[in-house]
């Protein structure tokens, strides 16, 4: 039996915790905004869960390489773990902003902007 490797138990570990602090802060920033609705949490937690068993299908077809020939043989859980974790984060970055509009603005938000420019399709 092939036991998890401490990238792949941290990766699921992080996409949990953030899953857990774009709730709080949505529930947050319904709260301020006087807009809790138990409809949007449960939707919001459906949609919470559908991330949850992305991690856990890529677990599964990840450990099932290693028993059944399945074609192809590539790392799915920490791939799946950043996208989630990049979608997590924005979401955590936009209600903070409409919790606390100052930061929204700040220079501590600059810290997760993209310091890339666009070339606008033009090649350099």
């Amino acid at each position: 039996m092939h036991i998890m490797q401490t990238s792949e138990i941290a990766a699921l570990s992080i996409v949990g915790i953030l899953i857990c602090l774009d709730y709080l802060t949505g529930l947050m920033k319904a709260a301020m905004q006087h807009d809790i609705s138990s409809e949007k949490m449960r939707l919001g937690l459906w949609h919470k869960s559908g991330l949850v068993l992305v991690m856990v299908l890529a677990e599964v077809v990840e450990r099932g390489q290693q028993y059944l020939d399945m074609g192809f043989a590539v790392p799915l859980i920490i791939p799946a773990g950043v996208y989630i974790s990049i979608t997590e984060i924005s979401s955590i970055l936009e209600n903070i902003g409409e919790i606390n509009p100052g930061i929204k603005t700040g220079p501590i938000m600059q810290l997760f902007r993209s310091v890339k420019e666009p070339n606008n399709g033009t090649q350099a």
